[in-house]
């Protein structure tokens, strides 16, 4: 089957977690920041998303992802991989979320913990720590470390999940595709729709893929 790894993360870590998954499965690796053209959605069957995870307010990015996604992964499997230090207890409802949102043919999560490094934070996660810090007296330092271990055993956990998952049917297998060449929005249908529901251009603006 064909995978795809993407990643979300401002310190690193979970860009290194993405990294070693898509190696062993031998993935392309992504920010989900970078666009996807059009034809990525046909050319993969399993999205492993990534992502630094550091209360519920994280992964904002990864389901912002997701929702742009959406409608397009119910016929993939999903796999959702949070890495962090004190959120392991909530990461399964972050993860319910996007699996609810997604709505994919198969879904597994995945948690490991990561670690924090005060010096890679920006001005605002300071800020917040800051004030942290003084109303419970608790000094913020470097704390956790990588473990490149758990990194290898997540992702063989996953190599050998995904080997036995069935491949999953597109049901727009066969269909006639249509590609907004302004937003890049892709429809699915004998013609392009009078007007493209992202971006609002005319049918003029699409072109058969």
């Amino acid at each position: 089957m064909r995978n795809i790894v993407t990643y979300e993360t401002q310190h690193g870590s979970a860009k290194r977690l993405a990294k070693i998954i898509a190696d062993k499965l031998d993935a392309l690796c992504i920010n989900v920041d970078t666009p996807f053209q059009a034809e990525d959605e046909t050319t993969y069957d399993n999205l492993i998303l990534v992502f630094g995870f550091r209360g519920p307010y994280t992964a904002q990015l990864t389901k912002l992802f997701v929702e742009k996604m959406k409608g397009k992964l119910n016929y993939k499997n999903l796999i959702v991989v949070g890495e962090g230090l004190f959120s392991e207890k909530e990461f399964p409802s972050v993860a319910e979320g996007l699996k609810n949102l997604a709505q994919p043919a198969t879904f597994n999560s995945f948690f490991m913990k990561g670690q924090l490094r005060v010096d890679t934070l920006t001005p605002e996660e300071q800020a917040l720590l800051g004030k942290f810090s003084e109303l419970t007296g608790m000094q913020i330092v470097d704390m956790g470390e990588f473990s490149e271990d758990d990194a290898n055993k997540i992702a063989d956990d996953i190599v050998k999940l995904l080997s036995e998952l069935p491949v999953p049917e597109d049901p727009n297998a066969g269909k006639t595709r249509w590609i907004c060449t302004v937003c890049g929005y892709v429809h699915t249908g004998d013609e392009p729709p009078e007007k493209c529901p992202v971006c609002g251009q005319p049918a003029s603006v699409f072109k058969k893929m």
